[in-house]
């Protein structure tokens, strides 16, 4: 197995890599018969900051303050702290992933890529507000 990879910033530098790559490591295997994978994945610090701190700041905020959840069996109502919303909403909105590590499956936010991170938090505000009644202030919106 060969692995390439390639930093791309613009539309120019994405498509000369891809020919690059086409014509140096996948030609020669695919005119063989083999078959390969080809994966796209968005690497921008400054947006998995920004995600980071939409996540871990307004949103679990916006869940911590505004969500009260009677307990069954003694009818008191509880508020949860932003810790425990985090794993809760992460077992429920995160895909199991192979840390390339321990290369044991585990739910984690460290494991997803941008864009994976960037729907998970969707997910998280799309089920504070349809099924519990968030009002996201307008930092976490």
């Amino acid at each position: 197995m060969t692995t390439q990879v390639r930093d791309v910033r613009s539309p120019r530098e994405a498509h000369e890599a891809v020919v690059e790559l086409y014509q140096t490591a996948m030609k020669p295997y695919l005119r063989k018969g083999a078959r390969g994978r080809i994966t796209w994945e968005t690497v921008n610090s400054e947006l998995r900051n920004q995600l980071r701190k939409l996540l871990h700041g307004p949103v679990l905020r916006d869940f911590a303050e505004q969500v009260w959840l009677t307990d069954p069996e003694t009818g008191v109502r509880h508020r949860y702290s932003p810790a425990v919303w985090k794993e809760h909403l992460k077992d429920l909105f995160c895909p199991m992933k192979e840390d390339p590590v321990t290369k044991k499956m585990r739910k984690s936010t460290e494991l997803l890529s941008d864009d994976e991170f960037s729907q998970f938090i969707e997910e998280v505000r799309a089920y504070g507000i349809l099924d519990l009644g968030i009002e996201f202030t307008e930092e976490g919106y």
